[in-house]
């Protein structure tokens, strides 16, 4: 089902503001005028697709932008209004430690948690924008062990480091999404370090068996990778001496 246009739904936001006599105050101690930019077409078409779906399930290979396209968005969307909080969750999973182990206040356990996603945070909204709305609780870090009485309202829900979530896990993340939320999860299978079948894999597997609408993105071409020359090479290098 389509979502209604981004402008309608902040315009509505405001509209009910001034019905209940709130006056609009500055949200942002700093600004920020960055943009995202798709780098290619396929980011293009990723960035359509995170715009008319209410779920998207990307996979693809390293260095592909599948995170920060999502995070960036996140980002633009907050500071527009359109949604009140940005949620972000991840597996726990090899040597990964939960978040509660670490030292440290808050906004350092998940600097430390979650140090793939906090940079592209600071690059579109600012540091200080993004540990005042952690603070707030307007950016949370829900742990995958605790996710199953979350209700995801008046969010964009990104699960980053998909490839990893077992069935189990998949089947409450999905469940999880409320009204007006976007859910992306990201990941890239073929570095899955489950023993079982990828979660993020059966949810596409799913969908397309029973024709659930929502968004499948691939980003499985090397010519998809935007990260560095260095880091397409390598992924060549690997994929030919895998297939030996």
């Amino acid at each position: 089902m389509a979502k209604r246009s981004r402008k309608r739904v902040v315009d509505e936001r405001w509209e009910a503001k001034a019905v209940k006599g709130k006056t609009v105050k500055q949200k942002f101690g700093e600004e920020r005028s960055i943009q995202l930019r798709p780098l290619t077409e396929r980011q293009a078409e990723y960035m359509r697709m995170i715009e008319d779906q209410d779920l998207i399930l990307c996979t693809g290979l390293a260095g592909t932008s599948k995170s920060h396209v999502a995070t960036a968005m996140a980002c633009q969307w907050y500071r527009e209004g359109l949604i009140e909080s940005i949620v972000v969750s991840r597996p726990a999973i090899s040597n990964s430690k939960s978040l509660g182990f670490y030292g440290g206040n808050l906004v350092e356990k998940m600097t430390n948690w979650l140090e793939g996603v906090l940079p592209v945070m600071y690059q579109y909204l600012g540091r200080n924008v993004v540990e005042l709305a952690i603070k707030r609780g307007d950016i949370k870090f829900v742990p995958l062990e605790v996710i199953k009485g979350f209700s995801a309202n008046d969010c964009f829900f990104i699960v980053d480091e998909a490839e990893d979530i077992t069935f189990e896990e998949a089947k409450k993340i999905v469940t999880r999404q409320g009204r007006n939320c976007t859910m992306v999860l990201s990941g890239d299978v073929s570095q899955s370090e489950l023993k079982e079948r990828s979660g993020l894999k059966m949810l596409i597997d799913m969908a397309r068996k029973y024709e659930i609408d929502i968004g499948i993105m691939d980003f499985n071409r090397v010519d998809d990778i935007v990260r560095s020359d260095q880091c397409k090479q390598w992924i060549m290098a690997f994929t030919m001496e895998e297939s030996k």
